[in-house]
């Protein structure tokens, strides 16, 4: 789930809001990480079942709150940047594997405050930023099961070659909300929040 900066963003008022997110969250990042262990040499098909499951029950009611903040719907970021739902690739996965329905789910209820536009792009950062990390989780699942996109791998596939190229402008958006309305503290907490509300249900639900 690694993230990375966009380097058209680099001078300017607000410019260190990405390296600030980036360092701020590294601590929660790096634990949420090690709780999936999605990259380990001993991952099963019924461990990434069981991965898939609780990022559904993570995604679905985080995305339905962004819904509703106009999250996959603001004109404000431009097309390239724009992000989008991820809990209908889970679906896809987790059907195609024979997992349990969605509505035999845990869902999770305690998730991070979307009361402002900065806690929510604080939020998107980390949901957008995982869809780099996804590319290697990709592969990794593609090497150890034999799982593509077309076989129970479409969500860590993400945007596909266009993960980088979209993640950079979703950043870029960032640093310009941050130059005109500030707000960094909130957008950097957001994430943090975001991150540590993922770890928490995941260590909640583990089987």
């Amino acid at each position: 789930m690694t993230q990375q900066a966009a380097p058209s963003a680099a001078v300017g008022p607000g410019s260190d809001i990405l390296m600030r997110l980036r360092t701020e969250s590294r601590a929660e990042h790096e634990a949420i990480e090690r709780e999936l262990d999605l990259v380990g040499p001993g991952l099963t098909r019924a461990t990434y079942i069981a991965r898939l499951e609780q990022l559904y029950g993570f995604y679905a009611p985080l995305e339905d709150r962004l819904g509703a903040r106009g999250a996959f719907t603001a004109t404000a970021l431009p097309p390239e940047s724009q992000p989008q739902r991820k809990a209908p690739l889970l679906i896809a996965d987790l059907d195609v594997l024979g997992a349990r329905a969605p509505a035999q789910l845990q869902l999770c209820t305690e998730l991070p405050e979307l009361g402002s536009a900065a806690q929510v792009l604080g939020c998107l950062y980390v949901l957008e930023g995982a869809t780099l990390g996804g590319q290697v989780i990709s592969r990794h699942l593609r090497k150890t099961l034999g799982i593509g996109p077309d076989t129970g791998g479409r969500f860590f596939h993400g945007y596909g070659e266009q993960t980088g190229t979209h993640f950079r402008a979703f950043s870029a958006s960032l640093v310009a909300f941050a130059r005109e309305h500030g707000q960094k503290d909130s957008m950097v907490q957001s994430a943090i929040a975001t991150f540590r509300a993922l770890r928490e249900f995941c260590h909640a639900t583990a089987a």
